[in-house]
């Protein structure tokens, strides 16, 4: 993505969506990013407005989504372990954890443990960055009220990330490569 990118089949840009947010026309996603690992950050915040857009332009959802405040924070194993156990029970780190704090207006948080993520991407033969879009997008629809507890939930959630995922560039995640 050079300056002024765009998701393809989207056919927006991330300048057409900002200008379009400043006239009130679309839904206003405030993202706020905090990488406690690298003095250069891994993710970048035009990258994930990007995203998590592209994903809003896609699922309909309750109006009081429309505005949103979401918090992702990339984090080591070592907190990744305390915040899974704490709060699921299972002493291991985790890819993502997802954090609802208000669901009027939608507030979050969404947890990225980097290592983790990391060796999936190395073990899947993916690149870091499309991983890392997939967790994000799927972190998103978790604060969104989605879930893949059954199969048919699974298979509803794995087919808005698809959809998202392919009009930003990006390949099928439950593809082998």
């Amino acid at each position: 993505m050079k300056n002024n990118p765009t998701c393809e089949g989207y056919g927006r840009s991330l300048k057409d969506m900002e200008d379009a947010e400043d006239r009130g026309i679309n839904e206003k996603i405030s993202i706020y990013i905090q990488d406690t690992l690298h003095k250069k950050k891994i993710l970048k915040l035009k990258d994930c407005k990007l995203w998590l857009r592209t994903l809003h332009a896609l699922v309909k959802t309750n109006p009081d989504t429309s505005s949103s405040s979401i918090t992702i924070r990339i984090v080591g194993e070592k907190e990744s372990e305390s915040l899974n156990y704490n709060y699921r029970n299972q002493k291991k780190p985790t890819n993502i954890l997802s954090f609802v704090l208000s669901e009027n207006p939608l507030i979050g948080d969404i947890i990225l443990c980097h290592p983790v993520i990391k060796n999936e991407a190395k073990n899947q033969n993916k690149k870091i960055r499309s991983h890392y879009a997939h967790l994000l997008i799927h972190g998103y629809l978790h604060l969104l009220g989605y879930s893949h507890d059954k199969k048919l939930d699974a298979e509803i959630m794995e087919k808005k990330e698809i959809q998202v995922l392919k009009r930003c560039g990006f390949q099928n995640p439950y593809i082998n490569s």
